[in-house]
């Protein structure tokens, strides 16, 4: 049956039917159960074995009273066991809730305490991070313990939660999104933006705590498709380069920083993909570019959405030649787009306005925050159905001539760091709880190449010369690291408007500029050529041999496009966890050199990297799912 087009400013109406994903799982593994589902590196896994694994997760579950309403933290790497434990919690009814085993244990305890979970599942490796107070299981354990065979429980309804994620918050206090089963659902099935069957092998890149992974787990295992696992850890360009090859991938989605190093540096390694997504910030119409001149076979799609629409609201198809912009596009299936003047009344075609989304993609709302929710999520006055919401974006947009949606910034505070949503006041907030600051501002700032970072200005209460170690302790315990600020600055006031309010522009005005190289020029090849490789990454020749790459702005997805420069000039592979080791040119020459690392580190460099190395070791521990 045709779907009958809603308001101008609207994609497709709501599909005839809106299953749960447990429904539509149990269909293709009914019909397809001997086709390939899972592949990793220790082997491959049928639909019908993660159906049997997930129903012994979930009878397991289901023996402790875990039913539907509950809500189960799942702290563990991307695995075959782990998507066993996503669908054996989705069968019991409950929802699942991604603790990411990287962010600081003072997170955890707060999406913890926020969300109050009846049930943590751990990976065998994440077992230490369990709380005393936790009702923890380990998934491993639960998959090689006998079970009571096929597990049966009632069907899910489309509007019942899938999964809980946190995402910035504005007050310093993360907000969870209830995302329900309709709108994963609605982003994979009927996808009317990209291709989405059995034929296609979809890469697991994201981590669970970050909303692409909904769409690479959920686009495949809907569709009869296979779901590639890579190992774990921070991913080089190389990693993500072989993975591609070794798993033959043919679609793949990167966030907006990654695409362009892989255009960069590892465009030959996406020649195989049939259609490449990317998004999560503005795309680079100059590496569009590069990419379809030299690939012009892969189709590029520029995906836009925010968590509370779940994953995309609007993708656009590249197949032009593209201008200096490059356009989020048109709503896809079940999704309606509007945007709106401050009065909420759509504005002509061409003038810009917020947008606002809706439509099946939904969700909820915030967790135990009713006013948020009510202040973000609004009656759609456009609505056929009494009831229906809007999510404000706090993006400006304006639709083309063409009808595309161009992205014109945020009408607000929240800002896109590396493809991670960073509310900056969340950062000011949490510094101002340290006894170490009177008042803290935060600002985003280009860094190399055009990359973005977040300055943060502070007036301390002590301005001693640890000042600034001390505060970026303070922050590796409060926060996640793609909140780190690249660079803070001490200030004896900030400075104000004449109507007395922060003067933001003054205040970015006044950030210090390095005017040349700090120290003498390296002597021999490979510190020459190491600093050359840091000239390039920050773009910027003011740093000496002892300052730490992190001190500078630098940024881990940086790091790793200096990585691939590096291997690149000394025609060698060099493992991506020793940059995190090194992050001192000297350290960094004198490692490659075979000698030993002389340079001192300084404290919170140690607990950067410690803190960095931590998360790498827990991400790249085995994946196995044994089943008896």
């Amino acid at each position: 049956m045709d779907q009958e087009p809603m308001h101008k400013d609207t994609g497709p109406d709501r599909p005839l039917l809106s299953p749960s994903v447990t429904s539509v799982f149990a269909e293709i593994a009914r019909l397809q159960g001997d086709r390939i589902a899972l592949i990793h590196d220790d082997g491959n896994f049928s639909y019908r074995e993660l159906d049997i694994a997930s129903d012994r997760i979930a009878g397991h579950l289901a023996a402790q009273l875990i039913g539907p309403g509950a809500f189960v933290g799942l702290c563990a790497e991307t695995s075959a066991a782990c998507i066993a434990a996503i669908l054996g919690i989705l069968k019991v009814g409950a929802a699942y809730i991604p603790f990411d085993p990287s962010y600081p244990p003072r997170l955890l305890d707060f999406v913890r305490q926020d969300s109050a979970p009846a049930m943590m599942l751990y990976s065998r490796r994440q077992r230490h991070l369990m709380a005393p107070t936790d009702r923890g299981l380990v998934i491993e354990d639960l998959l090689e313990q006998a079970s009571a065979g096929r597990f049966v429980g009632e069907a899910n309804a489309p509007d019942q939660i899938a999964y809980l994620m946190y995402t910035s918050g504005s007050t310093g206090r993360p907000k969870g999104v209830i995302v329900p089963h309709r709108a994963i659902v609605r982003l994979v099935q009927g996808a009317d933006y990209a291709r989405l069957d059995a034929d296609e092998v979809i890469l697991q890149q994201a981590p669970l705590s970050f909303d692409a992974s909904t769409f690479e787990i959920w686009g495949a295992l809907l569709n009869g498709g296979v779901l590639a696992i890579p190992p774990g850890g921070r991913a080089s360009l190389d990693d993500i380069a072989g993975a591609i090859a070794r798993f033959k991938v043919t679609t793949l989605w990167l966030t907006a920083g990654l695409f362009h190093l892989m255009v960069d540096h590892r465009l030959e390694a996406l020649r195989p993909l049939r259609q490449l997504l990317a998004g999560g910030d503005v795309l680079s119409a100059a590496h569009v570019r590069k990419l379809r001149a030299a690939l012009p076979s892969v189709c590029l799609i520029n995906g836009y959405g925010p968590t509370e629409n779940t994953t995309f609201s609007c993708c656009y198809t590249v197949e032009a030649e593209p201008g200096d912009t490059i356009p989020i596009g048109t709503a896809i299936n079940g999704t309606s787009v509007h945007i709106l003047d401050e009065d909420g009344r759509p504005v002509a075609d061409g003038d810009s306005g917020e947008l606002h989304v809706g439509g099946l993609g939904l969700a909820h709302g915030y967790l135990n925050r009713p006013e948020l929710t009510a202040e973000k999520f609004v009656p759609n006055p456009f609505a056929d159905q009494p009831g229906e919401r809007l999510y404000r974006t706090g993006d400006r947009v304006r639709r083309r001539a063409d009808g595309n949606l161009e992205f014109l910034g945020r009408a607000d505070r929240q800002v896109k760091i590396n493809g991670k949503r960073v509310e900056l006041d969340e950062i000011e907030a949490t510094v101002r709880r340290s006894d170490l600051v009177g008042d803290a501002a935060t600002a985003v700032v280009d860094g190399a190449n055009g990359a973005r970072m977040i300055a943060l200005f502070v007036t301390p209460r002590d301005a001693s010369v640890g000042t600034v170690d001390a505060l970026r302790r303070f922050i590796i315990a409060e926060l996640p690291d793609y909140m780190m600020p690249g660079r803070i600055e001490l200030m004896r006031e900030l400075p104000l408007s004449p109507t007395g309010k922060l003067d933001r522009i003054k205040l970015v005005e006044g950030l210090a500029k390095p005017a040349g190289p700090a120290g003498p020029a390296p002597i021999g090849h490979i510190p020459q050529t190491v600093r050359a490789a840091w000239r390039q990454a920050l773009a910027t020749d003011a740093f000496g041999m002892d300052d730490n790459f992190f001190d500078l702005g630098g940024t881990s997805l940086q790091l790793v496009g200096m990585h691939a420069g590096l291997q690149s000039a000394l025609g060698r592979s060099l493992p991506l966890l020793e940059f995190f080791d090194h992050p001192t040119v000297r350290s960094l020459a004198t490692w490659l050199e075979g000698g030993p690392a002389s340079a001192p580190i300084s404290t919170v460099q140690q607990d950067l990297a410690a803190k960095r190395n931590a998360a790498l070791a827990r991400t790249r521990l085995a994946r196995g799912m044994d089943l008896p």
